[in-house]
């Protein structure tokens, strides 16, 4: 509106003007050579109008023309466009319906209308390729990817997988890494990463990008804290063949990470039995048993205890001092006082544990006791088979697979991370 009022206000000025020399006029003259020439203003003025309006035909002309080249030249532009869009399309519906061949000759006929869209060009290669499993040309078409900003993010994810089903975990994790980088909020892209990373075991990496992944929201702190002191774990596991100094402190940080945790403690007190402080080994079993006395940490103290020979149940008494009428703490003494040939100790301590339904361990310990302190067989093997229909007792069992195995590790036995929980198995297989 404000350009209209301008142009308006223009052309009053001009017709003003030339109203005022048109009824002003006067006569011009001038000399050329010998001869003079005299006209009126008026003429002038008639001349000057033609000239103008002249110079805006021609300019009227001029652009004219060359909006209406132009407008050709887009609407045939944006017909070859519309024709390579609806080859992708057809392309991509082929592909749906698993029809290679008619995906592959739509594919050709919008290479050719549409030959500078790069990105969608490769992107068709490359859902072809996959499903066409030409591993070769879909790598060599996600290199191109990856030097392209536009589908640099799918290259990456595709060398990622593709890598993924070879196996080569090393060149997943490069990818991964730099995928990860670019843009980490990627679906399950964390978790991929983390399982690569606990088969190529590059530990340092799991701590850098759980971090990472904490500060993008896409953890909360308590995966993260986990997920960190797993990778300590494991590097205080590496580093306690030659560092055990420097492994004691690392295990001590993944302890304050995850508190409590029965692996964690029984791999630190197997470094304290390796510099043989045994008074610190007792300080720290006797806090962490009387904070949480369970199955899991009694299986796992058990373990490291028995391999490093303790030799006296006064040991045991001590670590359960403060918790004897538990029931783990009772099962701690009737096993070391079976391993020792306390019998009276073992069987004081039972008495508690027997009732209706004895577990498959308590029968157990039942029918050693019978055998050890009587040598009554019959009894013993009538446990053994009260054993066999008891119930079963608590193994580390993935969470996943619902397999059992007897100690925790990082990656489970069916090859999932940390994927272990301590309860009952809904079956239990030979271990």
């Amino acid at each position: 509106m404000l350009r209209f009022f301008w142009i308006i206000v223009q052309l009053i000025l001009i017709l003003s003007f030339v109203f005022f020399l048109v009824s002003n006029s006067f006569r011009v003259s001038f000399d050329i050579g010998d001869l003079s020439y005299i006209f009126s203003s008026n003429l002038l003025v008639i001349f000057l109008l033609f000239f103008i309006f002249l110079i805006v035909l021609v300019n009227f002309i001029y652009f004219k023309t060359k909006y209406s080249f132009q407008k050709y030249s887009y609407a045939k532009k944006f017909n070859k466009a519309q024709k390579g869009y609806d080859f992708f399309v057809e392309a991509m519906i082929s592909l749906l319906n698993k029809d290679n061949k008619s995906a592959s000759i739509a594919a050709k006929k919008m290479q050719g209308l549409l030959a500078d869209e790069t990105s969608l060009n490769l992107l068709l290669q490359s859902e072809i390729l996959k499903i066409e499993k030409k591993s070769d040309k879909l790598n060599e078409v996600y290199d191109l990817m990856i030097k392209n900003n536009k589908t640099k993010t799918l290259g990456y994810r595709g060398l990622m997988e593709q890598s993924l089903k070879q196996q080569d975990y090393h060149h997943a994790f490069i990818y991964g890494e730099k995928l990860f980088f670019i843009n980490p909020k990627i679906e399950k892209l964390y978790h991929t990463l983390v399982n690569i990373i606990a088969k190529t075991k590059n530990w340092n990496q799991l701590t850098v990008i759980s971090d990472r992944a904490y500060s993008n929201k896409i953890i909360n702190k308590q995966e993260a804290n986990e997920n960190k002191s797993i990778a300590l774990y494991e590097i205080a596991k590496i580093k306690m063949k030659s560092e055990i100094k420097e492994a004691i402190k690392i295990i001590e940080k993944a302890l304050s990470f995850k508190n409590n945790f029965p692996p964690y403690i029984a791999i630190y007190i197997e470094m304290l039995f390796s510099i043989n402080n045994r008074k610190k080994i007792q300080k720290v079993l006797k806090k962490y048993w009387s904070e949480t006395p369970n199955s899991a940490l009694r299986y796992s103290i058990t373990n490291v205890l028995k391999t490093n020979k303790i030799s006296e149940l006064s040991f045991i008494n001590n670590l359960v001092s403060k918790n004897k009428d538990n029931d783990e703490s009772k099962k701690f003494l009737v096993d070391f006082a079976i391993l020792f040939n306390e019998w009276d100790i073992a069987r004081e301590n039972i008495k508690g544990l027997l009732g209706p339904n004895p577990t498959r361990e308590v029968c157990l310990f039942m029918s050693e006791i019978e055998l050890g302190e009587s040598n009554d067989i019959q009894k013993s093997e009538g446990w053994k088979l009260r054993a066999n229909n008891a119930d079963i007792d608590n193994y580390w069992v993935c969470k996943i697979t619902n397999n059992p195995q007897k100690d925790w590790t990082t990656l489970s036995d069916s090859g999932h991370f940390n994927s272990l929980e301590w309860r009952q198995p809904k079956m239990l297989s030979i271990l």
